[in-house]
């Protein structure tokens, strides 16, 4: 399928060559659809052959939004809920689901509301199935990998619809659970009470689980930071002295002897002296539940190298060049009454917009917020609009979306009517 972009004064257009008459109501059913996120072409005739013009104005390819984005599982979900809702708006009035198309390149984006839009085709020729198949295959290449939630969704997701089991009217309930984040918890843990089941079992402070165990929750305080040594000790007091029945929630006698660093019940004499934390040093403390205190040990203190100074100077210092900024190899010069700065060219792939994301930025509100890219081949710039809403002009010519055109020295380049000069 051959597609072709056409810019005008006012407006941008994907156009595509028609390959199937719409019904009389097929076209009533068009004419009165309600808002949603298909996008319905004018039918144009040209040379004896039917064109469908879709309005893209304001609008950016799915695949080039993921040029400079990776995908992550916000990203996935509005792309796949956008799917769901369009089928269901397609079902809803009668017309084929599989008409909507499933490709990256005719998917797009409103950078201003991030809503997807799909281009309903009537007549395309690819199931609507081996399509999905496809555009997860394509969306899988995009994913953001460090973003667990948008690995485990879109594999499980592409596993289903490979093995044919994803009906895209259910894509909505698959993304809602269960790649859901967990909501943080806003209050801490409380001590688990319960008795364990060996009287032997170890527990340490400061070390991670091992072997799968699962710790009591004082423990996951502990290595979370939530808890400090002294609180634990408390803690354990309490529950060690409702096992050996005294009073007041505090052990006596060798048992509280054993225990240092707590806020009550604190142990005198040479064990006090011995286990007392002092107040600069922190320390970590091993014990078993229901057995004999070890040693506190103190941490090893911190490693703090200081260099010698040095006795030979060289003649020649080394001198890291990597540091030394270069001339720029490409200058946008303003021309503009506006007042806004020249745009330096750094980046062999230069995004230029009002938002302040963008690579060169121009604040104007003629400006898009992602207008034009300038990308470098070698020793050749090129640019080329983003299909911005008041377009971009090299030259004096108006550039349709995606097409790219090498800049010539002292050339003019507008970005809606703010000028520049390539130098």
């Amino acid at each position: 399928m051959k597609i072709q972009y056409i810019r005008k004064l006012t407006a941008s257009y994907m156009v595509l060559a028609q390959c199937e008459e719409l019904q009389e109501w097929e076209k009533k059913m068009i004419t009165h659809a309600p808002k949603g996120n298909i996008a319905f072409a004018e039918c144009v005739q040209e040379n004896g052959e039917k064109y469908l013009w879709y309005n893209i104005t304001g609008k950016q390819a799915l695949d080039a939004v993921l040029e400079t984005e990776t995908l992550s599982y916000d990203m996935l979900c509005n792309v796949l809920n956008g799917i769901y809702e369009a089928v269901q708006q397609l079902e809803g009035m009668l017309l084929p689901a599989q008409s909507i198309l499933l490709a990256a390149e005719s998917i797009f984006v409103d950078y201003r509301t991030r809503q997807i839009s799909f281009c309903y085709y009537p007549g395309n020729p690819m199931p609507l199935p081996e399509a999905f198949r496809s555009f997860m295959e394509y969306l899988l290449t995009r994913l953001d990998h460090s973003d667990d939630r948008a690995v485990k969704a879109a594999y499980d997701i592409y596993g289903q619809s490979s093995a044919g089991g994803v009906e895209l009217k259910e894509l909505k309930s698959l993304l809602l659970m269960p790649y859901e984040k967990d909501e943080a918890k806003t209050e801490p843990e409380s001590l688990d009470d319960t008795e364990p089941e060996e009287p032997e079992a170890y527990a340490a402070v400061g070390q991670t689980e091992q072997d799968g165990k699962r710790e009591a929750s004082i423990w996951k305080q502990i290595f979370r930071g939530e808890s400090t040594v002294q609180e634990l000790l408390a803690a354990v007091w309490e529950k060690l002295w409702k096992t050996t029945g005294g009073a007041a929630g505090r052990p006596a006698g060798k048992i509280a002897g054993k225990l240092a660093g707590g806020t009550t019940g604190r142990p005198t004499g040479k064990r006090a002296g011995k286990a007392a934390v002092s107040g600069d040093k922190s320390r970590t403390v091993r014990w078993k539940i229901g057995g004999n205190m070890k040693n506190a040990q103190k941490e090893p203190e911190p490693f703090v190298f200081e260099p010698e100074e040095e006795e030979h100077k060289s003649a020649n210092p080394t001198v890291l060049l990597a540091g030394i900024s270069q001339k720029p190899e490409g200058i946008l010069r303003y021309e503009g009454t506006g007042g806004y700065s020249d745009l330096v060219i750094e980046k062999d792939n230069y995004v230029i917009g009002s938002a302040a994301e963008c690579d060169g930025r121009i604040p104007s509100t003629t400006v898009s917020r992602r207008h034009a890219k300038i990308s470098k081949r070698g020793t050749v710039f090129f640019i080329e609009d983003l299909n911005s809403s008041n377009g971009t002009r090299v030259g004096g010519e108006l550039l349709n979306y995606k097409t790219g055109m090498s800049l010539q020295k002292n050339e003019v380049v507008m970005f809606a009517d703010e000028k520049f000069r390539f130098i």
